[in-house]
């Protein structure tokens, strides 16, 4: 039974969220610029002595205590926000990192998240077909729900399927993007047992800036939007974002002749003000989607077959300062993921609709002493999933305490964090880690950290309703997992060569995954059986020149199933990628060549994906400072791949865009 606190806490939260989502209200995370500053930090930022450094940070911080959280952040870069759920230095950080900028996703000229994703290290990727169709991240091996997903700090995904998809998301919008690899549920609890991946969308700046662009190519695809940000004088930010993107596709079955089309809008907003020393954010992050679906192997082309999403991420956060070194942060936001399938054949099982939403209230508190950083506070969510074809409406709800502590020595850094999350329909959950950054000097440091995590059951694991082929079940436990990280970087950095390179090992151990695993009479159900490792070597590593610049990665993996010993399906033992680029005269150019290894599709190891390789162009010629032209090709040596059995990839394609920024 709810207590009475609880029933009115949550009534109130469902008031303000209630508005907030008519108004369609959405935020980023705002975290205030921490001082604590390394000897890489020290040596690479300012050239004078300790003394004068922490006066002149000092008043850095006198100054800015009624600016924007996030606009430090932003302006700062490269700050890392997601590692410890405030804005940091990354030399700072133990967690193995990787920060994705604007200027990075526009040199990429990609539209969706999810082909920024595929390059990176430790990452797999798996589209069930080209735009538009189911997309899971698979993240140093670990599930497709072992990874967080947030955009502004807002948790986002489906609580029935416990995962989410990545097909819709466009690039239009976003800022940068943060990727921490390891268990980080000591801050962010269920489901960042792999790691956490947080998207900023784009924030206003002062005066008015104002973007168009537009791109056509292969498949008869189609894209343009509208970008705008500002601000005034009495420190108003706005930005506000509108993107189209439309094809005719190609069959989605890899054995198909229909082509199956595509077409996404995304509609964003963001608005900054100050009320007395407050910050308060408002912001909005809107995705609509339909595309046309196939079966896949054995089955190829279904037609007619149509899949509708709607995807919205809303909040409001306020940041108070209540001194020049305490700080609170409250965030109230709201999540919706509708995915409804339609096929008009007789008795198709295609028909269904699923409706998710999360509601979630965050209080943080920051206590910033310079070298020493001290967090702590409350995160509660509650999750509904219901679907009308399925007939059920379930609710669970998870009450988390979390606090972290940081402090940083001249040569030292190290971090600990931990937390406690109380679930309403499986067991409780205690989660820890430990990190720490040597700096043997000022080019080379060592990492390491470990930690626990945790996933709770999905509404369908729990209850998805009994049927003559299978049920759900009510007293699953949680998955958990611990595991470690160690690291070495050695950077340089010079006026005419920089080079850096990372080389980080990993070893994850997961317990009581859960499993749908059929009885003597093929009825399925979801058991806690399951237990895997996942563990290996990543390797990335960058040169700029002023000639041009090299970035590449690599990664092993070993992830096995140690029930069976099979491998997991559709996580490649190798993969890496290499980018050669250059900058000459307002052109800018890079080729990327992909290499991705052997899988298997299915957990028994019987469906094998083969090895591939391909290679994409880039383009982009500045005209003036106001236009823009683009070429990208991709897939030049047309490739036929698969990322999932049955399910085809685009062969080459060609794309010709144009930028406008006024």
């Amino acid at each position: 039974m709810k207590s009475r606190w609880e029933i009115g806490r949550w009534s109130s939260i469902f008031r303000i969220l209630k508005w907030f989502s008519v108004t369609s209200i959405s935020s980023q995370v705002h975290r205030k610029y921490n001082m604590r500053g390394g000897r890489k930090w020290r040596n690479t930022l300012n050239p004078f002595n300790n003394k004068t450094l922490k006066q002149t940070a000092l008043m850095g911080v006198l100054a800015s205590q009624l600016m924007s959280v996030s606009a430090h952040a932003d302006e700062l870069s490269p700050l890392v926000v997601t590692a410890g759920r405030i804005a940091e230095n990354p030399a700072n950080v133990s967690a193995d990192t990787t920060v994705i900028t604007r200027d990075d996703i526009e040199a990429s000229q990609a539209t969706t998240v999810a082909d920024i994703l595929r390059t990176q290290a430790g990452i797999d990727v798996a589209s069930n077909g080209g735009l538009g169709k189911s997309t899971s991240v698979f993240l140093r091996g670990g599930n497709s729900g072992h990874t967080l997903v947030l955009i502004d700090g807002v948790r986002v995904g489906s609580v029935t399927l416990g995962s989410f998809d990545w097909a819709n998301l466009s690039t239009a919008d976003i800022e940068r993007i943060e990727i921490v690899r390891g268990a980080q549920s000591s801050l962010y609890g269920a489901d960042a047992m792999a790691g956490v991946i947080q998207i900023f969308t784009r924030k206003g700046k002062k005066g008015i800036h104002t973007q168009v662009f537009a791109e056509a190519g292969t498949y008869g695809t189609k894209s343009g939007g509208v970008s705008v940000q500002g601000g005034t004088d009495s420190g108003v930010t706005y930005a506000l974002t509108a993107d189209t993107l439309k094809t005719d596709g190609f069959s989605a079955a890899a054995s198909g002749t229909e082509a199956d089309p595509y077409d996404r809008t995304t509609l964003s907003g963001r608005v900054g003000f100050q009320a007395g020393d407050a910050d308060i954010n408002l912001s909005v992050r809107n995705v609509e989607g339909t595309t046309d679906l196939d079966g896949g192997f054995p089955f190829g082309d279904v037609l007619d077959y149509t899949q509708k999403t709607k995807q919205n991420v809303s909040s409001v956060q306020v940041v108070y300062p209540f001194s020049d070194i305490f700080e609170s942060t409250l965030q109230i936001s709201r999540s919706t993921d509708d995915v409804v399938g339609k096929d008009p054949a007789p008795f198709s099982f295609n028909n269904s609709d699923f409706k998710t939403t999360v509601d979630q209230l965050t209080l943080q508190n920051h206590l910033d002493l310079e070298a020493v950083s001290v967090l702590f506070g409350l995160d509660v969510h509650r999750d509904n999933g219901k679907s009308t074809s399925a007939g059920f409406d379930e609710t669970m709800t998870q009450q988390a305490l979390f606090a972290s502590f940081a402090n940083s020595y001249d040569m030292l850094d190290v971090n600990a964090s931990v937390r406690y999350d109380k679930n309403s329909v499986s067991d409780n959950a205690t989660t820890y880690k430990l990190g720490t950054v040597f700096h043997a000097n000022d080019n080379f440091s060592a990492s390491a950290n470990y930690g626990t995590g945790f996933k709770a059951p999905s509404i369908n694991d729990l209850y998805f309703p009994a049927s003559a082929f299978s049920a759900g079940n009510a007293n699953l436990k949680s998955e958990t997992s611990k595991g470690w990280d160690m690291g070495l970087n050695y950077q340089v950095e010079g006026d005419d060569l920089s080079y850096d390179i990372d080389v980080v090992y990993f070893n994850t151990q997961y317990k009581d995954l859960i499993v749908w695993s059929p009885d003597a009479n093929f009825f399925y159900s979801p058991i806690n059986v399951g237990q895997a490792t996942t563990k290996g070597t990543e390797i990335t590593a960058s040169l700029r020149h002023a000639l041009g610049f090299v970035r590449a990665n690599w990664t092993t993996l070993n992830a096995t199933d140690d029930s069976t010993g099979n491998w997991l399906a559709r996580r490649a033992q190798d993969s890496g990628s290499v980018t050669l680029g250059t900058d000459v005269s307002g052109l800018h150019a890079e080729v990327q060549y992909q290499v991705v290894g052997k899988r298997f599709d299915d957990a028994k190891n019987t469906k094998t994906l083969d090895a591939y390789n391909k290679t994409d162009l880039r383009l982009s010629y500045a005209v003036n400072n106001t236009w823009k032209v683009k070429f990208r090709a991709e897939n030049l040596q047309d490739r036929v791949y698969e990322e999932v059995s049955g399910y085809a990839i685009a062969g080459k394609t060609t794309y010709l865009g144009v930028n406008a920024n006024f």
